[in-house]
């Protein structure tokens, strides 16, 4: 009995050890992952191509990149419906991103395409039919409200062009978070580097078409996007939600739109205005505070709406 015990208090103290690794492990990966993704907004400023050009050939090389993990890790490639569907959903991320970095300023695209989880609640609510809950119904004119501060910042400016196309890569990123949820890790992979490929393919014939300039600037730009920030952080962030509490993983994405404009200021001196840095921070402290609350009050969810 007590030679039973103390085997099965070993064996608990090395699964408690396994557990607390992993998680460390899953934590560093995110940490990575966002930084990786917040760099995304000064290399799209320093490459000086069409942004379609800029997305196709990041694609390629960051398809490149999640096949290589899918070989490592044994990982069969899939093709059908569900792989479709989050291919059309981050192909439209990836390439609306690109151009809304472009577009406006790094610091309003990638706010305003954070509110992703909006639309997801949105979602929720009117084609699920579902029962929203009270800090849910809150968030939505609160995030609204920052967006709207990012625009009234860029009036007169020639960038809301910039910011509607951001609130479409929002629309986008929504889409592949719904497209993703329910499938298996192995759909879920093939889609995301599905979705690679076909930004490839829509953004090469433009690559083709403009013929831009390759210089040592460029080159470089092109290959940190598509091989560490696209490529390496995706194969990082499926560590990362694998072994780190989704808590975690949530904290820690708030470190792209954070870290974003911080290089890009720094770098390449754009500085977005005090009403888009005021609607930033109301964004972010919304989305964060959500996701907090999402993880710790799963269950009212689910709830149907009665209608």
């Amino acid at each position: 009995m007590g030679l039973s015990w103390l085997i099965l208090k070993e064996n608990n103290r090395n699964s408690g050890e396994r557990t607390m690794k992993n998680a460390t492990k899953g934590t560093i990966a995110m940490i990575a992952t966002a930084l990786l993704w917040s760099i995304g907004g000064i290399f799209i400023k320093l490459v000086p191509w069409n942004p379609l050009a800029i997305a196709g050939l990041r694609g390629v090389l960051g398809g490149l990149v999640m096949y290589a993990y899918l070989r490592v890790r044994g990982i069969r490639p899939v093709f059908n419906r569900d792989t479709v569907k989050i291919a059309v959903a981050l192909a439209g991320v990836c390439s609306t991103f690109v151009a809304a970095n472009k577009l406006t300023t790094s610091a309003n695209a990638i706010v305003i395409q954070y509110c992703a989880p909006v639309y997801v609640l949105l979602y929720i609510a009117f084609v699920q039919k579902k029962k929203l809950r009270p800090f849910d119904i809150a968030v939505v004119p609160v995030t609204i409200l920052g967006v709207s501060l990012c625009f009234l910042g860029q009036i007169g400016k020639g960038h809301l062009i910039g910011d509607i196309v951001a609130v479409v890569s929002g629309l986008f990123f929504a889409a592949m978070f719904i497209t993703s949820e329910g499938v298996s890790e192995q759909t879920r992979a093939s889609g995301i580097m599905q979705g690679q490929f076909l930004t490839a393919l829509i953004g090469l014939p433009v690559l083709f078409a403009t013929r831009p300039a390759f210089t040592a600037q460029a080159v470089v730009g092109i290959l940190i996007l598509g091989i560490f920030q696209i490529g390496l952080a995706y194969v990082l962030y499926s560590i990362a939600i694998k072994n780190a509490p989704l808590l975690t993983c949530s904290l820690l994405a708030v470190l792209e739109p954070l870290l974003n404009p911080v290089w890009v200021f720094l770098f390449a001196g754009e500085n977005p205005g005090a009403w888009s840095i005021v609607g930033g921070v109301v964004v972010v402290v919304a989305i964060t505070l959500w996701s907090v609350y999402d993880v710790r009050h799963p269950a009212a969810a689910a709830e149907p709406n009665p209608a």
